[in-house]
């Protein structure tokens, strides 16, 4: 089970149908044994795709919690908080980056320093398949990872030939890719709406560059 918190959601805590960008190299810092300063880096240096393969269902899970009284105003008591998680998930993930990088990655997704997580810090994952590949750039009108939209794009849908899979259909959500990590907090300073679905597959109404994946027959969008 994990659970990709969009940030605006508070007592009831939406989830990304994926995990994010920022969330990805959080993960890949961590088995690579870096530390925030080095997470700042890659987040410059790397660019990732992601394909939702396979989500089995999305449920709301119920945590009861105590607030403890700290003065005079604030009051005490129990609250509950909502929040959604995603039941067995399957994501392809890309990575882009130079090839010392890219070596150094590999090399860590498969003896990773730290036990990787997504989500929240228990949210385990397991890690399979992990290969180096080339993609070309190529002008296409069909994609099958989440994409980032653009005023004005226009997106048919397209349910994917596999029986009993899952639908998620698609839905345009906002996410950022960078911080200003000179000011604390850490500021967001680059959002970007993306179309995130599951189990499907879009067509546009014009072609977009994209990574074409020879071996899965899958267009990604590099964000």
């Amino acid at each position: 089970m994990n659970s990709f918190r969009i940030p605006q959601t508070s007592v009831y805590q939406l989830t990304y149908l994926a995990p994010t960008k920022t969330q990805i190299v959080g993960m890949l810092s961590s088995i690579m044994g870096k530390d925030e300063t080095d997470y700042y880096d890659l987040l410059r240096k790397l660019n990732v795709g992601i394909i939702p393969k396979t989500i089995d269902s999305l449920f709301t899970d119920y945590w009861t919690f105590r607030k403890l009284k700290s003065s005079k105003r604030a009051k005490g008591g129990r609250a509950v908080l909502r929040r959604e998680k995603l039941y067995k998930t399957i994501y392809i993930i890309y990575v882009a980056a130079e090839d010392t990088l890219i070596s150094e990655i590999v090399n860590s997704l498969k003896i990773p320093k730290r036990i990787p997580s997504l989500g929240l810090d228990d949210e385990l994952v397991l890690i399979k398949n992990v290969k180096e590949i080339k993609m070309e750039k190529e002008e296409k009108n069909v994609v099958h990872s989440i994409f980032r939209f653009e005023e004005g794009m226009v997106f048919i849908p397209k349910i994917s030939a596999i029986l009993g899979m899952q639908i998620f259909p698609p839905r345009i959500v906002t996410t950022n890719l960078e911080f200003d990590n000179n000011v604390i907090p850490r500021k967001p300073i680059n959002f970007v709406q993306i179309v995130e679905f599951a189990g499907m597959y879009c067509e546009l109404g014009s072609e977009k560059i994209l990574y074409v994946d020879q071996e899965e027959n899958c267009n990604v969008d590099m964000l």
